[in-house]
């Protein structure tokens, strides 16, 4: 069950990460006016945040499936982005609410829709994602192969028997 998740995760970066990459070039052949007004108004974010993070989901997505001992690392490193940025999104939320009365008037019930929405998907999601791959470490290891940091230095034990 272990693998299959494991694969389903990877698919789902996989394809997340080559969608990423087919919208520009979809946007720059068939939608050009569209493409460049999106491109011109979101201008830093678009080659600074946009196009790396679909490369890195494409690439963990491929390392996934093949099983790599550094798409353990990677996938890590995205479940904790996931999780800081659910964290800033929901603490940011939260204080632009008694602002946006006077721009949209959002009910009770609306903004805790919002809340557990965000919750699920950006702190929930990350947190199990970072468990479950916790305790499917043994899965990137190849049999009998120990982590690095649990290894002794022969040197460091002469230093510290002196």
């Amino acid at each position: 069950m272990r693998k299959a998740i494991i694969i389903i995760c990877g698919l789902f970066m996989l394809l997340g990460g080559a969608g990423g990459l087919f919208v520009p070039v979809y946007g720059y052949f068939w939608a050009r006016e569209w493409a460049t007004f999106f491109f011109a108004f979101g201008f830093p974010f678009f080659p600074v945040f946009y196009l790396p993070f679909a490369g890195w989901l494409l690439v963990t997505g491929v390392g996934l499936l093949a099983g790599r001992p550094w798409a353990w690392y990677s996938v890590q490193t995205f479940w904790v982005f996931l999780l800081c940025i659910g964290g800033l999104a929901l603490v940011g939320l939260n204080l632009l609410f008694p602002l946006l009365p006077s721009v949209v008037d959002l009910g009770a019930r609306m903004r805790m829709t919002i809340n557990a929405a965000l919750g699920l998907l950006l702190v929930l999601i990350p947190v199990g994602g970072l468990v479950f791959f916790d305790r499917a470490r043994p899965d990137f290891t190849a049999a009998g192969e120990e982590p690095p940091w649990s290894r002794r230095s022969p040197a460091a034990e002469e230093w510290w028997s002196d």
